[in-house]
């Protein structure tokens, strides 16, 4: 942005903080876990502790814990709690910091869980895919970061571009198809041809619901709010992480009916789940809730096509940390449609899935774009 916003003070948790620099490792002399052996050890205790249930969908990974940290998340799921309360040795949730927002007030069609909270200091997939675009909705840590991708990823603005062609292309299929409603998570910051502008360009009455979990992402609600009024389209703050909390939140119920087909759309959101286990449990979850004749569309970054320097920079990057994102081979992306009917041309890179342009010469190659893309329809 040009003239950054003033954003809302983040609230750090220092209790939490505290009791995980006070433990003790027992591999080192010094005292303190970093935030992956934090939650290193809260998966351990998920699965001691409900030893009978699918407990791969509350994995959580030491981003995470930074957010909880930074107070950008205030009450996670009980399991989560109850894990962490395990591995910190406290009784009670407020002896790690945690506690429950109060809900304001809802309004028409849009949601808010409690004030939103912008940190400017880390850099947000959404706001820096938007840098990309060539938006305005970004700051420093943004851009650096985007400029730090693009350097060993020079590639990165035309696949970010290609995202956004193909999901047009998967959007405008699934409107001709019939599909009335879409389940849009991870949407990130307005940009042309919005999932309910291409649908409902096409069905008018088509309805559109939005999550992401990126306070900024509220701020432009109502740009993504204004669509054809014989449809109708919502927005909620969520993490895909937490699908229950999707599924259940009052505005998709209020706007979708899980009855009927549902277009469930996971655009180059799935791959900031690193842990394979975890977004194969996050999908399965959703897809549970999708009833026959819906679909599900996903893109996903991968390294199959890249070259030896590019896969050279990318270790270089998850070894040091920088790295926020899981090059997912096919073999790990296919498992995403086990059970589901793929639509012609199956899997296959992005930008030539039903392209206009396959025979064009100049169009990009598989290594340029580095993104997968398929459709899938529930039986």
């Amino acid at each position: 942005m040009t003239d950054d916003p003033k954003p809302t003070v983040s609230r750090n948790n220092n209790i939490l903080i505290a009791r995980r620099e006070a433990v003790q490792p027992s591999n080192r002399a010094e005292r303190g876990w970093t935030r992956t052996e934090l939650a290193d050890a809260v998966n351990r205790a998920l699965a001691e502790l409900y030893p009978c249930e699918n407990t791969a969908v509350e994995e959580v990974d030491g981003r995470w814990i930074g957010k909880l940290e930074r107070g950008l998340h205030s009450w996670p799921s009980e399991r989560r709690r109850a894990a962490l309360r395990h591995v910190l040795g406290v009784r009670t949730d407020a002896e790690l910091g945690l506690y429950i927002r109060r809900k304001k007030p809802r309004g028409a069609h849009q949601v808010s869980r409690g004030p939103s909270v912008i940190d400017t200091s880390t850099p947000h997939p959404a706001r820096r895919y938007n840098y990309w675009l060539g938006g305005k909705d970004h700051f420093e840590a943004d851009r650096r970061s985007a400029d730090e991708i693009s350097k060993g990823f020079p590639t990165a603005v035309g696949a970010a571009r290609a995202n956004r062609a193909f999901l047009r292309r998967a959007v405008t299929y699934l409107a001709k198809a019939g599909i009335r409603q879409f389940l849009d998570i991870g949407t990130g910051l307005p940009a042309p041809d919005n999932t309910h502008e291409v649908a409902q360009r096409i069905t008018p009455e088509a309805r559109v619901v939005y999550v992401d979990n990126d306070p900024i992402v509220m701020t432009h609600a109502r740009a993504l709010l204004l669509g054809d009024p014989r449809g109708r389209t919502a927005y909620l703050e969520a993490d895909l992480r937490d699908p229950e909390v999707i599924l259940q939140h009052p505005a998709l119920k209020r706007t979708l009916d899980l009855t009927e087909p549902v277009a469930l759309l996971l655009i180059a959101v799935l791959h900031f789940i690193q842990d394979d286990d975890q977004a194969l449990a996050v999908v399965r979850r959703l897809r549970r809730a999708l009833p026959p004749g819906s679909y599900l569309v996903v893109t996903n970054a991968t390294i199959d096509f890249s070259t030896p320097e590019v896969v050279a920079f990318y270790e270089q990057m998850v070894a040091s940390g920088k790295s926020d994102i899981r090059l997912r081979p096919i073999a790990q992306f296919s498992r995403f449609f086990e059970g589901l009917e793929l639509v012609e041309p199956g899997i296959v890179p992005a930008h030539d899935w039903r392209a206009e342009d396959l025979d064009d010469p100049a169009r990009p190659s598989a290594s340029d774009v580095s993104l997968y893309g398929a459709i899938g329809r529930v039986l």
